[in-house]
């Protein structure tokens, strides 16, 4: 896991739009210095670090960072404009997505505390069937039928298509 922090101070814009042409999974919140809403959200955006470092270690795809709104009008490669601030989005250039953290239909709670920006993370990252292993890319393994389940099967009736297959071309 990467974590960027981007203010006038730091030279670490073009190090964002490298991520995003190579298609991470990038969360973003864009601050503006002095709001209040701001000041009560980058705390707890900051406290992902300590918990999700551990458990996504070696998962150099996701990408965390914070952006001074000064600062985010030079990332060259995001097309989107904050409309308010904090604004907090997910990005990934390579499925073409985007989609705010208020937006989010996942999410029951959208209450701007740690847990729900895990929660929030946590549902984009398994949304896209991939698992670290040893940092490999696999894809999610395929339950496959019991074989109590497969001698239930009435291929005279069969319930479903997948159980019509199974009838015609898997039975054996």
């Amino acid at each position: 896991m990467i974590f960027i922090h981007i203010n006038s101070k730091s030279n670490n814009v073009s190090l964002l739009d490298k991520y995003i042409n190579q298609g991470k999974d990038i969360f973003v919140l864009v601050y503006m210095e002095g709001c209040g809403p701001c000041n009560a959200t980058r705390p707890e955006w900051k406290k992902i670090k300590n918990i999700l470092d551990k458990k996504y270690k070696n998962n150099n795809n996701i990408v965390v960072a914070d952006i001074d709104q000064e600062e985010f009008s030079k990332v060259t490669s995001i097309s989107y404009k904050p409309v308010g601030f904090p604004s907090l989005f997910y990005m990934n250039k390579k499925n073409n997505i985007h989609e705010n953290y208020e937006d989010c239909i996942e999410l029951k709670e959208k209450d701007r505390t740690v847990d729900s920006f895990i929660n929030w993370i946590e549902t984009k990252v398994k949304k896209n069937n991939i698992r670290q292993n040893g940092g490999k890319k696999t894809l999610k393994k395929r339950r496959r039928w019991s074989l109590k389940y497969k001698r239930s099967i009435n291929c005279k009736r069969p319930r479903g298509f997948s159980q019509k297959q199974y009838c015609k071309y898997g039975k054996k």
